[in-house]
């Protein structure tokens, strides 16, 4: 119950922020000038290798969304508390630090999923208008969607995880996008000369492109799935940890 209440605090809270809007209305415009660009492209072309969702997601101006997002997105849930002295109410009522936690992290991670609902309707415009409209695959969508809520979940972990470390905001976000770049630098690692095939094999489990490559093209893969989870997890018990000891300081 606890969990519940303090979430949709959270998650309220986003409405009431300037930078939540900005960061929206930016998202969704950028979404729909890119995939009416796209669908241009692909008509003019008449290229029929792939769909458009396919290579939406696999475009560079997706990761850059993506990486962009999430450190505005988290910057503030812990930062802001800490700068305001709100934190020590939040923490003096008869919560779990793992309410507060989760609660957070699950508020920031609808927020980023809402950010990405444009591309639903975008993707709608395009079978009602289009004639003949395009074939729909939802095992791609499916995946695809799966894929993008699971990778979302772990660079939101790092953003709060960034946020509970420090009172400043514009910190928290640079954190976050350095960790997050880092995680995501990982996927190139495949175009050095001289790996061996282990090192490939490690690479390949934890690039994110090549899980929305695999998932675009309708291919399950339970690795992803176990390697997000996990690590999300791990970021979460490490940003309990830090809120614990901060507790207990204050």
């Amino acid at each position: 119950m606890a969990l519940w209440t303090l979430y949709k605090r959270e998650f309220n809270s986003y409405f009431h922020s300037a930078v939540a809007y900005v960061v929206l209305f930016g998202s969704a415009l950028i979404q729909g000038i890119f995939f009416y660009v796209l669908v241009q492209l692909i008509m003019d072309a008449n290229y029929k290798e792939a769909s458009v969702m396919q290579i939406f997601f696999n475009w560079p101006l997706f990761w850059i969304l993506l990486l962009g997002q999430v450190p505005l997105i988290t910057m503030r849930v812990f930062s802001e508390e800490f700068k305001l002295g709100t934190i020590e109410m939040l923490l003096t009522a008869p919560v779990r630090e793992w309410d507060v936690v989760l609660a957070k992290f699950f508020g920031a991670l609808t927020f980023f999923l809402v950010l990405w609902l444009p591309i639903a309707l975008d993707l709608t415009a395009l079978q009602l208008f289009s004639s003949p409209p395009p074939p729909v695959y939802w095992s791609q969508i499916g995946l695809t969607a799966l894929t993008i809520t699971l990778a979302g979940g772990l660079y939101v972990s790092l953003g709060v995880f960034a946020s509970v470390l420090t009172k400043n905001q514009i910190i928290a976000a640079v954190l976050c996008f350095a960790m997050i770049l880092v995680c995501f630098g990982f996927s190139f690692g495949k175009f050095f000369q001289h790996m061996n095939s282990t090192t490939l094999a490690w690479i390949s489990y934890v690039s994110l492109p090549e899980h929305l490559q695999n998932a675009g093209q309708g291919i399950f893969d339970s690795r992803p799935v176990v390697f997000y989870v996990s690590v999300t997890v791990f970021i979460l018990m490490l940003t309990k940890s830090v809120l614990e000891g901060r507790r207990l300081q204050g």
